[in-house]
């Protein structure tokens, strides 16, 4: 993709994206999972620091992220599966929302409804001491 601080600012300060990260004890990110605005969509991406992978950090950024599609009032949320992410496909496999997928040139496209969204899963609780935490970096 090329050197980040070449298109890093740019995509942080689309408007209206939103941006997630998790930090552990020590205060270091450890996932990151944002939205960005196309059009009446929004596209999702997410990304677990390997040592952190399997213990539900990718499921609960992908809930917040899906609640706050519903709230930015777009009508679907996406994203792309490459080849060999298994883990993101058990997640979609799991979730309670309807996820349609197509697959084209070896890249999942995985979408699912916002109103599909708001009706399935709770919206999150605010818990004190989350290190689960919105906004920018």
């Amino acid at each position: 993709m090329g050197d980040p601080y070449t298109y890093l600012f740019t995509l942080l300060a689309r408007p209206g994206s939103v941006h997630l990260a998790v930090q552990d004890a020590a205060d270091s990110i450890v996932a990151v999972g944002h939205l960005m605005p196309d059009n009446e969509n929004v596209e999702a991406a997410l990304l677990v620091e390997d040592a952190w992978q399997n213990n539900g950090l990718g499921t609960r950024l992908l809930r917040r992220l899906g609640h706050h599609a519903v709230r930015g009032g777009w009508k679907e949320i996406y994203g792309l599966i490459l080849p060999g992410d298994e883990r993101i496909s058990a997640i979609l496999r799991h979730t309670s929302v309807p996820v349609h997928c197509i697959k084209e040139d070896g890249v999942t496209t995985a979408w699912a409804e916002t109103s599909d969204i708001a009706t399935t899963i709770p919206p999150p609780r605010r818990r004190t001491g989350s290190r689960l935490s919105a906004g920018g970096w």
